[in-house]
């Protein structure tokens, strides 16, 4: 029968004797960065299954507050829940167990290290570079379309390609459509982003597309951009609004440019050995409760955009220019002949998947 359980998401300093692995009893020993406590209580239902006992690692390179790690963090909270206490998961936000290295995180996933690893689609790009697929520019025309994608065609095709590198494809939660962050101007044509050193995450398309429109890309992780901002050593970025906020970008980039010109998502990944040893309805109740935590994410990521506009606006005098389509014309045009050579570096496969012709 089942029976209602009411959780608190807690304050957490220290996690103390985790389990190195799924399943795994080890007594290892491992400092997981604190959780703010909430008055929001999270309601679920414990369901009946054959649950292993289990304390899974996550790893995630937002920070306390970006939407992977409150992604996260619902999500344990929801699998703590269903399976009646069964599967914990401990969050690691920050990349803390790989030193703030995004690289190094998503070797930990392949290695087992970690049991589970979010991470957004162009950092995992670096298993295979189809991956990047998503990220061309103006693909979707809003979050619906991409959320379809990713737990629909799009989301098999990644599975099959992580699989081969030993990781499963869980789902996704929105990390959004980019803006254009700087210091310097309003940026409102192509042509205002020539000479303006741009942070890039990595991957040769993002460079390809801030060269062609006469930017200076440089490959920066995020651990790095907030303090590379502040100090003038690049101009600029890109990201969306809600990870410009949980990172505090907007208290120094004064310029924003609401381009939407691509879409990322925070994939969630888990090592393939170690999932595929737990039980059916441990993989089935995991699956489950990421597709649960990300949707509702997405909700939620939704509805904050129109209020950080406004935050940035009136909290950090920031000046906030919104492409018109007249506007993005020109972007596109620009970037049309580099759209094209790419979908032939991509290949039919993962096109055909995203619904790209």
């Amino acid at each position: 029968m089942k029976k209602k359980v009411i959780c608190m998401m807690m304050a957490v300093t220290m996690v103390a004797g985790l389990m190195g692995g799924c399943g795994s009893s080890a007594g290892e020993t491992q400092d997981a960065e604190s959780t703010e406590s909430t008055e929001e209580t999270v309601e679920a239902e414990a369901v009946e299954g054959d649950f292993d006992s289990v304390n899974l690692r996550l790893s995630c390179n937002g920070t306390d507050q970006g939407t992977d790690t409150k992604t996260a963090r619902l999500f344990a909270d929801l699998v703590s829940q269903k399976s009646g206490g069964k599967i914990t998961v401990t969050v690691f936000p920050n990349d803390q167990l790989a030193g703030g290295n995004m690289s190094k995180g998503l070797e930990m996933l392949c290695d087992g290290t970690v049991d589970i690893d979010i991470h957004s689609t162009s950092i995992i790009s670096n298993l295979d570079n189809s991956l990047m697929v998503s990220t061309l520019p103006w693909l979707f025309s809003d979050y619906q379309e991409a959320e379809d994608a990713f737990y629909g065609d799009g989301g098999t095709y990644i599975d099959s390609v992580l699989q081969q590198k030993g990781v499963c494809y869980l789902g996704a939660v929105h990390n959004g459509f980019k803006a254009i962050t700087n210091s310097k101007h309003p940026i409102a044509k192509p042509e205002d982003l020539k000479g303006l050193k741009i942070r890039v995450p990595g991957g040769a398309f993002f460079s390809a597309f801030y060269e062609t429109l006469g930017a200076s890309p440089q490959a920066m992780s995020w651990s790095e951009v907030f303090t590379a901002l502040q100090q003038g050593t690049i101009d600029g970025h890109d990201n969306s609004l809600s990870t410009i906020n949980s990172a505090n970008v907007q208290e120094v980039q004064k310029y924003i440019t609401i381009s939407r010109h691509t879409y990322e998502a925070f994939t969630f990944m888990a090592n393939a050995a170690k999932f595929n040893a737990l039980k059916e309805d441990t993989q089935n109740l995991i699956k489950e409760c990421v597709e649960e935590a990300t949707k509702e994410m997405n909700q939620q990521i939704i509805a904050d955009e129109t209020t950080l506009e406004q935050k940035f606006t009136e909290e950090n005098n920031c000046e906030i220019y919104t492409l018109t389509e007249e506007d993005m014309a020109a972007f596109k045009e620009a970037v049309a002949p580099l759209i094209e050579e790419y979908k032939g570096i991509y290949g039919e496969a993962a096109c055909t998947a995203f619904g790209i012709e």
